[in-house]
């Protein structure tokens, strides 16, 4: 992606109605989430159009001439010390490698950071197609933090991922 391109690319701290289909499409295209994984994931874009700036989930867009290339969402982890959670990043499958997860991430740190964060902790599947994300994230500097086996199922193990802000 050279300079120009980069200028036509924006960052977009709030979702609105009209975003639920291309999240939905998001979520969707890359086959990473079972059905009940999206319904979860658009269930927490829900609740935040319902709640706003009161709902525990923020979101952040990153795209281009009103299409989204990637969304991620994260908010504070309850009952904890300004920890949050990252929840998800979702990058368009034709986009995937060129950095736009990286840059997403980033602008989540830094939002999160203005929040007061502290820890970040993201989880993920050990299924061997979330490979690609768990590198992501180590690329990103999470560490590894903790194995729960059989967590989302039998022989499907929840990865808990830190880092440190």
């Amino acid at each position: 992606m050279n300079e120009t391109d980069q200028l036509s690319f924006s960052l977009r701290e709030h979702v609105v109605p009209a975003d639920r289909a291309g999240i939905f499409t998001l979520l969707n295209a890359g086959g990473f989430f079972y059905p009940h994984e999206m319904a979860y994931g658009m269930g927490l874009f829900d609740e935040h159009l319902l709640k706003g700036d009161n709902s525990s989930y923020q979101f952040m867009l990153y795209e281009k001439e009103k299409q989204i290339l990637a969304c991620g969402c994260f908010g504070v982890l309850p009952l904890t010390d300004r920890r949050y959670h990252l929840h998800w990043i979702a990058v368009a499958v034709g986009n995937i490698g060129q950095g736009i997860g990286k840059k997403l991430e980033t602008a989540i740190i830094t939002r999160i950071r203005m929040q007061g964060g502290v820890k970040v902790y993201a989880e993920i599947s050990n299924r061997g197609y979330h490979e690609r994300a768990r590198k992501f994230y180590e690329h990103c500097g999470y560490k590894p933090e903790t194995v729960i086996p059989n967590y989302y199922g039998a022989g499907d193990d929840k990865l808990l991922y830190v880092k440190d802000l």
